[in-house]
């Protein structure tokens, strides 16, 4: 038995959904009649967050996050922040912006900004002067009075790196409240500047999130907890859809063999089309050695247009989520899509893909992957092409593990397809190695062991 506490959850991600709300996480925590929730959550996805979880012990508030971002002092440390973190990804960003501005200020700004980088992100000792800095100058009007409206005794901040989730971090620490930060994604240590925040507890995935966190962010190890993802654990727990009824659901062939496809998307990339013309092409001229179909998995903030392979048969293409507003980058993922997504990845054969965490999806059930490090059929140089992404810190230290292979070229591509169709058990030590460095532990009980972490605090507050 606890003293009545309350915790403000934050969701302002589209995946907080998947991962936190829709998992054992949220279950756990309401278990304790004692706690309180409440959840806030985009302003124009209030009503759709209302009737999903609100309940006599959860509450849905609502905040208009694109004034969040308007004020000059978010704009300004964001900014500053950015620079304090050397990573190939916000090298490779510098660089995009000075080919926009190939002229004398664009390369004296592209001088400025790497040489200020350097030099910052060296000068490790002054992160926690910068830290205090923030919370002196950066607050929002609209969070604090929140915070005023819903008195919350401590916080979980969902998506500790982003830009939203760092003020409500910065108003908890003012008020003297406890406060514990998740890292939401595998890359985030790596692309989302130096941590604003320092939590009380932070919560990571894997043991690598874990080294990063202490390495980059000066965060203190005995303050991490490893607790695995939680979005997988129904993956293990739950039974699969029926082949047959999962593929007659999406028009596909139960009797051929299945290539899930995970296309950059519009934001990333412009030739994910031509990737799946010569797919297309490759299944048309018997280039495979078994009957094969691709289905193509969009993602779901930005999705590619596939259009120019509507006609074709060997094709089903899907864009997941519930999207609001007609923009695919407010779009949530519902317990149905992620049971939708589950069922994809167990029945895939080979998972190809560039830039996304689906190759994390099919390590849960061992699947064969392949990463695609060319630009279809065209010629691109490095700082525009897909290649740049896979050398991202967070994917070089994945791909290390020799459990994925990467194509780089068509025929390389065909080639990788028909032999894990041959031998989906080619590189299976590899694989093994990127669930132990990835997934942590893959029993099904990720969402209990947070859950119960955050109790377990929380029942320690005076």
């Amino acid at each position: 038995m606890m003293n009545r506490k309350k915790i403000l959850i934050t969701v302002f991600n589209n995946f907080i959904t998947k991962n936190i709300l829709n998992t054992d996480v949220l279950l756990i925590l309401k278990s304790q009649p004692e706690l309180d929730i409440v959840l806030s959550v985009p302003k124009d996805k209030l009503d759709f967050f209302k009737q999903i979880y609100e309940d006599q012990q959860t509450t849905v508030f609502g905040i208009d996050t694109d004034v969040l971002g308007q004020d000059f002092w978010v704009k300004l440390f964001s900014r500053f922040f950015f620079a304090l973190q050397d990573s190939h990804y916000l090298y490779y960003k510098k660089r995009e912006r000075l080919d926009k501005n190939r002229n004398l200020v664009g390369y004296l700004k592209y001088f400025r900004e790497v040489s200020l980088t350097k030099i910052l992100s060296w000068a490790t000792w002054l992160f926690p002067f910068y830290r205090w800095l923030f919370l002196h100058f950066v607050r929002s009007i609209a969070i604090r009075n929140l915070f005023d409206h819903c008195r919350p005794d401590f916080v979980f901040s969902t998506d500790i790196f982003s830009e939203t989730d760092s003020l409500f971090a910065g108003e908890t620490r003012r008020r003297g409240l406890p406060l514990i930060g998740m890292v939401r994604s595998w890359d985030n240590c790596h692309s989302k500047g130096i941590l604003r925040v320092l939590p009380d507890k932070m919560i990571v995935n894997n043991n690598t999130l874990q080294e990063a966190a202490v390495t980059i962010h000066k965060m203190n190890p005995g303050h991490i907890f490893v607790g695995g993802l939680p979005q997988f654990d129904h993956f293990i727990n739950n039974p699969r859809t029926l082949r047959e009824e999962f593929f007659k659901s999406l028009g596909l062939d139960p009797l051929k063999k299945l290539i899930v496809f995970a296309p950059a998307g519009t934001i990333l990339s412009d030739t994910d089309w031509q990737i799946g013309e010569i797919l297309d092409q490759a299944i048309d001229h018997g280039k495979f050695n078994k009957p094969v179909q691709v289905l193509v998995r969009n993602h779901p903030n930005h999705p590619a247009d596939f259009s120019k392979l509507d006609s074709t048969k060997n094709f089903v293409i899907e864009n997941p989520g519930k999207t609001f507003n007609k923009n695919p980058k407010e779009t949530e993922i519902t317990k149905q899509d992620s049971v939708h997504l589950a069922d994809t990845v167990y029945y895939a054969d080979v998972v190809i893909y560039v830039a996304t965490t689906l190759g994390l999806d099919a390590l849960v059930f061992n699947k064969p992957e392949i990463i695609i490090d060319f630009d279809g059929r065209e010629t691109i140089d490095y700082y525009h092409s897909v290649r740049r992404y896979h050398d991202e810190d967070h994917m070089k230290i994945m791909i290390s593990c020799g459990g994925v292979r990467v194509a780089i070229s068509s025929d390389d591509l065909i080639g990788l397809i028909n032999d894990y169709l041959n031998d989906p058990t080619l590189d299976q030590t590899g694989r093994d190695k990127m669930v132990s460095q990835q997934l942590y532990k893959l029993d099904g009980q990720s969402g209990k062991r947070i859950g119960e972490f955050i109790l377990n605090y929380v029942k320690k507050l005076p």
